[in-house]
């Protein structure tokens, strides 16, 4: 009950706020934009007022603003006159915004690290630290929270070195809620009361107000639904009056969530249609599937089963056209720019095995034509020969047990090593990182504040290491977007161009396979970073009626694998023997300039 809580909190911190005026002063201040965009005698007054309609529009008509935003853009490229070179880069935060909304994180992604680079040659603090606040709430909707609070804490160090607080306030409620959906309470009401002290000191009342709705989420995980209800709805008052859409879509299904709560179905129903109604006219993509799975939430618990499973079978068909959509514009934007071979497996292993049936006939027959003959002409020494041959099979059968125990004890090693670590892994979590918690609570009690950091940055260290050693994604996630995140972290920690194109594997493998796939995908990966100097990387996973097929392919230096094989590494025993354990048939191709691929099948 409480994990489908937290999903549901997903919707509420997947937007951001607002950056404009509080409520009384909205309509005056857009008629004042439109104003100074009409009465503009210049470029750069045009331009500025552009960009101010594009900020206005973003968070209330997110189409609208993009119009804008390309007027601007177009204007800048084709002035005569010498604009503010800041104007682009704020041209490029604001199409990231937009984006985001829409839910094209790619595009948000890209125009976010060029607004970055403008703002980087001017050493414009408050801008970097808007850019970083944006990444960070891409990565919060992306569910990569680690990310997202990397992203948050860069934006408050920012932040904090010009004294923005209203900035501050953002950026500590992001973390806030990134450490929520990580289930860390603790921390998120930590940052949460951060956030709205700092709200409170330049009386932002829209910030006071946000925070309160996101402390409302905790009640309502506690089960708290009457006291959660009432911060939300008032919430719900304050954005029905400055119409921005996404909050009310976001408070309306949270509303519904208390009142399935308390189990009144007819009101939770009420507020999901008022959701769903917004997510069609609006055309908020990435909202609608998630829309759908809380009605068939509410209908489930009302005991409308049939309803409930149409509104599934819609959840799962949005969803699926989103991903697949997304999928389509990557492939055919990579596909421009590399190639990659795609040669057939399947010959190479046959003839594989017909050099070997055709190497053990011939033998057979050599050793079959040696005892006729010797029958023939000795006799007796045939006996010998038999007593020979059966050594000969005890000897063979010794050596396949010794090989079978070898692996066994290679495999053994493996699992082992697992266990270790995650064993290790909650030791470092719920142990030490407990006790470096409590010590960073006393410390911060008795006021020694250097203690305090390094306590802090102790914890942060540790809970990443803990991270390393054993992929909570996997659990929290699902293999499936536990490879997508595995990833992502590669395309945005090295100069890799990744191209992807990967089927839903979930609840398809036993854990430990998922475990084993995880590490061999991660394995190949980290190879492709240490040696093939390669540019691009394609990874495709292919699920069939009763297999999945998976395949990394790179365009780097390639290697002689006949050479590697003789002087086989541990990395690559390790690939060979996860393959062998899950009952996979793991496949070298590469070639010398031209890259290597590496096939993966299995059976389900």
């Amino acid at each position: 009950m409480k994990s489908l809580i937290y999903y549901i909190l997903i919707f509420i911190t997947s937007t951001v706020f607002a950056q404009n005026a509080d409520v009384k002063q909205v309509d005056s201040i857009f008629q004042n934009f439109e104003q100074a965009y009409k009465s503009a005698t210049s470029d750069a007054e045009k331009l500025r007022s552009l960009i101010d309609l594009g900020r206005y529009h973003v968070y209330r008509e997110t189409e609208e603003s993009l119009e804008k935003l390309e007027e601007a853009h177009n204007l800048f490229q084709s002035s005569t006159s010498k604009l503010d070179s800041t104007n682009l880069g704020n041209i490029y935060r604001l199409y990231g915004v937009a984006y985001r909304r829409l839910g094209n994180m790619k595009e948000a992604l890209s125009y976010n690290h060029k607004a970055n680079d403008v703002f980087l040659q001017f050493k414009d603090s408050f801008n970097l630290g808007r850019i970083n606040q944006n990444l960070a709430v891409m990565y919060r909707s992306l569910r990569e929270y680690d990310k997202s609070i990397l992203y948050g804490k860069k934006a408050i160090n920012l932040n904090k070195g010009i004294g923005r607080l209203k900035g501050l306030g953002y950026n500590y409620n992001n973390v806030a809620q990134a450490f929520l959906m990580l289930k860390e309470e603790d921390s998120a009401i930590q940052y949460f009361m951060k956030a709205r002290d700092y709200f409170s000191q330049v009386n932002f009342s829209r910030g006071v107000n946000r925070v309160n709705a996101c402390y409302a989420g905790i009640l309502l995980t506690k089960g708290a639904y009457q006291e959660a209800q009432g911060l939300y709805l008032k919430a719900l008052t304050y954005y029905e009056v400055i119409n921005y859409k996404q909050d009310i879509l976001n408070l309306s299904l949270l509303i519904a969530e208390t009142y399935i709560g308390l189990k009144e179905y007819k009101n939770a129903e009420k507020y999901i249609e008022k959701a769903l109604t917004i997510a069609k006219e609006e055309k908020f993509k990435a909202n609608l599937s998630n829309v759908y799975k809380a009605k068939a939430r509410a209908l489930e618990a009302a005991n409308r089963y049939k309803e409930a499973y149409k509104n599934i079978i819609l959840y799962h068909k949005y969803r699926d056209s989103v991903i697949n959509l997304d999928n389509i514009k990557k492939i055919q934007e990579i596909e421009l720019t590399y190639e990659f071979r795609k040669e057939k497996v399947k010959d190479s292993l046959q003839l594989v095995k017909k050099r070997e049936i055709a190497e053990t006939n011939t033998e057979l027959l050599k050793k079959e034509s040696k005892i006729k003959s010797q029958w023939m002409l000795f006799g007796g020494i045939g006996l010998l020969a038999i007593f020979t041959i059966l050594y000969l099979l005890r000897s063979n059968t010794f050596a396949k047990k010794q090989q079978e125990l070898q692996t066994q004890f290679s495999q053994d090693l493996i699992n082992g090593q697992e266990q270790e670590r995650v064993h290790l892994a909650r030791e470092l979590h719920d142990s030490v990182g407990q006790k470096l918690m409590l010590l960073t609570k006393t410390t911060k009690n008795i006021g020694h504040e250097n203690a305090t950091n390094l306590a802090s940055s102790t914890l942060e260290e540790i809970r990443s290491i803990s991270r390393g050693l054993h992929p909570s994604n996997l659990e929290r996630l699902g293999l499936t977007e536990a490879i997508n995140a595995l990833i992502y972290d590669f395309n945005a920690n090295t100069e890799l161009f990744f191209t992807e194109e990967i089927d839903n594997i979930d609840n398809t493998l036993s854990k430990e396979s998922e475990l084993h796939v995880y590490r061999i995908i991660q394995e190949s990966l980290s190879n492709i970073v240490k040696h093939s100097e390669a540019k691009a990387v394609k990874m495709e996973i292919q699920k069939e009626e009763n297999s999945i097929n998976i395949s990394v392919s790179d365009n780097g230096i390639g290697f002689n694998f006949e050479s590697k094989y003789k002087n086989m590494s541990l990395g690559l025993k390790t690939l060979l023997e996860r393959a062998k354990i899950i009952g996979a048939q793991i496949h070298f191709d590469s070639t010398i300039s031209k890259g290597t691929i590496m096939k993966l099948t299995l059976s389900y």
